[in-house]
């Protein structure tokens, strides 16, 4: 299902994180592993824009609009996203995928890259479904 939705995303309403998303599913199509490198860093900008575009000038609330519109407030399912939200933006800032700092763990195979690329994508996907459903009053 996840091969299937690549470059498949609703529209996020926002013209820059549309763009960020589809040149990071193009960039990873490519084999090569300089290419996926940048589909990551591509999709980890996407993603920090995501997370500004529902109240703007404060993101943490947000966060937590985006989160809320994709699962029941006070729901497990909702608690395993705000998990594994602040769990991907951790990773984002701890290796070097979005800051390259010299305490910043390099990704070191292109495994490693794609199980990244994949995990973060399965939820961009997922938040901007449930964003696309509640604008459209479903």
């Amino acid at each position: 299902m996840l091969a299937q939705a690549m470059g498949q995303l609703p529209a996020s309403g926002d013209t820059i994180l549309d763009g960020l998303l589809q040149d990071a599913c193009e960039r990873f199509r490519d084999p090569a592993p300089a290419a996926r490198r940048d589909a990551v860093e591509k999709l980890w900008d996407g993603w920090e824009r995501l997370k500004t575009l529902d109240v703007l000038g404060n993101k943490s609330v947000s966060v937590e609009a985006l989160l809320n519109g994709a699962a029941q407030p006070g729901s497990d399912f909702r608690t395993l996203l705000q998990i594994e939200a602040k769990t991907l933006t951790d990773i984002g800032n701890s290796f070097h995928i979005r800051h390259f700092e010299t305490n910043r763990e390099p990704l070191s195979w292109p495994e490693d890259v794609d199980y990244l690329f994949h995990r973060l994508y399965a939820l961009v996907h997922l938040l901007l479904s449930a964003r696309s459903r509640t604008s459209d009053g479903h």
